[in-house]
């Protein structure tokens, strides 16, 4: 069995998930006016006949877009504009023009991803440095794209961007790990499993920071609005046309919703500490949750799931050590669960519903989410080594 090696995934440990470039600020020349009508959705937003306005736009030109960097701004400025399209009045929309939906689809293609806002585009493509030589993290990163703007719905985002780049040094001590335990080197794996557990510490840390700035009136009223998805939907029972897409005919189609489900982080981290939870509904979603991730991000959490044991080191020791460092890890990735169980029922469960067509009980990725969430806290906790 071999270690996994970040960098074959597209990976490093400076950068995390997030990509290796800063993300464009602009597509290149071919499509300007939808660049600069996904600039102005938030003013947009504010008048009349935002779908007629969509509808208006020139053919998006998909040969355009010639890099990596333009193909991932495209299927961000499409997903932004999708959504405000479906979300911009009381009743949403059962379709998709061609004019929106054709590109849609085909950028989705080019990057391996659905045509729905997915966190990739929401979060993760979705930033610029404030100074272009400082770090990537709060403080120095502002939002490329936003749906109304202003200081929640940009922290909200910002510090899953934070945690994204954070990352990188979790899925290098990741790497460390496995290939610890192919050599057998117990002390190569504390240091990597302390290297692992001080990463999610400061993971969480940034996690801590979200009510600084983002409130959970503004964020249920006026963030969370835009993000769902057409699955489980009551509004949309029959999902949404895509017109122009052959491959979807003329049926509906029901795709769910952007949430943070669709972060590979926790599962990488469930991968290396050998955290399971049982088969039912919920572990039947987390799975789907992979469908809306970049193709090589899936692959790099499978190849740590098949990939050497950690857990299975550390229990065949007699490390007290060892174990305490791994059980701190555990536990860390359990108090990521609790912490977002608590802000679920701050900013959603709380807060009164007025959202037409959207129940305060459905998450954005479309399941009930406080009982996924509790579950998925309790099963963390309970996978501690003795």
């Amino acid at each position: 069995m071999n270690p996994v090696k970040i960098a074959d995934y597209g990976l490093s440990e400076e950068f995390g998930y997030l990509p290796h470039y800063d993300p464009a600020q602009r597509l290149s020349p071919g499509n300007e006016e939808w660049d600069q009508f996904a600039l102005e959705i938030p003013k947009l937003l504010m008048g009349n006949d935002f779908r007629k306005r969509v509808q208006a736009l020139p053919d998006f030109n998909v040969a355009a877009l010639k890099t990596q960097a333009d193909k991932s701004r495209a299927m961000m400025i499409l997903s932004y504009i999708g959504q405000s399209y479906q979300w911009s009045d009381n009743s949403p929309a059962t379709t998709f023009p061609k004019k929106l939906a054709l590109p849609w689809h085909e950028v989705g293609l080019l990057v391996g991803r659905p045509p729905i806002l997915s966190y990739q585009s929401y979060a993760s493509d979705n930033w610029r440095r404030l100074d272009p030589s400082g770090p990537i993290e709060c403080g120095n990163i502002a939002l490329l794209q936003c749906f109304l703007g202003g200081q929640d719905e940009e922290w909200f985002i910002l510090i899953h961007i934070d945690i994204e780049k954070k990352a990188g040094k979790a899925l290098k001590a990741i790497e460390l790990a496995q290939a610890s335990v192919v050599d057998n080197d117990s002390d190569s794996l504390e240091k990597a499993l302390i290297q692992l557990r001080d990463a999610l510490q400061s993971m969480y840390d940034v996690l801590c920071r979200m009510p600084e700035r983002c409130d959970p009136y503004v964020y249920f009223h006026r963030v969370r609005p835009y993000i769902f998805g057409w699955r489980n939907n009551p509004s949309l029972p029959n999902g949404v046309v895509y017109e122009g897409v052959d491959a979807y005919g003329s049926k509906g189609q029901v795709f769910r919703g952007e949430t943070g489900a669709q972060s590979a982080i926790i599962p990488a981290m469930d991968a290396i500490l050998g955290i399971t939870h049982e088969k039912d509904e919920l572990r039947d979603y987390l799975m789907e949750m992979r469908g809306y991730m970049p193709p090589m991000h899936v692959k790099f959490i499978e190849a740590v799931e098949a990939g050497p044991s950690v857990r299975n080191m550390v229990t065949s020791l007699a490390n007290t050590k060892l174990k305490t460092i791994f059980n701190e890890c555990v536990s860390i990735v359990g108090d990521f669960r609790a912490k977002h169980l608590e802000y679920a029922g701050t900013y959603i469960h709380a807060q009164a519903q007025a959202t037409p067509g959207n129940p305060s009980a459905v998450g954005t990725g479309g399941t009930p989410f406080m009982v996924y969430l509790r579950k998925h806290r309790d099963e963390s906790k309970q996978q501690l080594i003795s």
